[in-house]
């Protein structure tokens, strides 16, 4: 079995059916899952897996939350080694270290090309920055994330590929659910 990570884009946001985090670990275990467990908000999720890809249970899961929901969102999969990867590759450990809640982490459907993050550099209008690894953006928002031209529609425009975020602090308490 795999330990995997699911995050779930925009679960009970406005206009989204409210779903719990018992319905999700409800959903997960109906599909075969083992050892689902409800991350630090709902929509995060870390569980056990058979032989099936990232991409797989990516599909089987919104299939599952549409089919029972009626929720049609994005599903984002990591494995718990590409997960502690990701941890690693921090391109910004001092941010992270300063201020861990500005410094977000976006997940991609798709690897960027390095022209579309070239493009997206550019288009950074005030201080924040971005950097690219896999399938993953780092970004940091020193004056917060409210007022911030790098918005995620921008990010998905410029990249040409579907996103769900995360603050580096959700980041850390996923990975620490991985244990040792």
């Amino acid at each position: 079995m795999t330990v995997h990570i699911a995050l779930l884009r925009g679960v009970n946001a406005a206009g989204n059916r409210l779903v719990t985090a018992d319905e999700l670990i409800a959903l997960l275990t109906d599909l075969g899952h083992a050892d689902v467990r409800a991350g630090p908000k709902v929509g995060d999720l870390v569980f056990a897996s058979g032989e099936q890809t990232g991409a797989e249970l990516q599909t089987q899961i919104e299939t599952a939350l549409m089919e029972r929901f009626a929720l049609r969102t994005d599903v984002y999969v990591r494995t718990a080694d590409a997960w502690r990867a990701l941890v690693a590759a921090n391109p910004f450990p001092e941010f992270a270290a300063q201020d861990p809640g500005w410094l977000m982490t976006l997940f991609l459907k798709d690897a960027p090309d390095k022209k579309a993050v070239g493009a997206l550099r550019t288009a950074i209008r005030g201080r924040e920055q971005v950097r690219a690894e896999s399938r993953q953006l780092y970004a940091t928002y020193p004056d917060g994330i409210g007022g911030s031209k790098l918005t995620n529609g921008l990010v998905e425009k410029t990249l040409g590929t579907r996103i769900t975020g995360r603050p580096w602090t959700t980041v850390l308490a996923l990975e620490a659910m991985l244990g040792g």
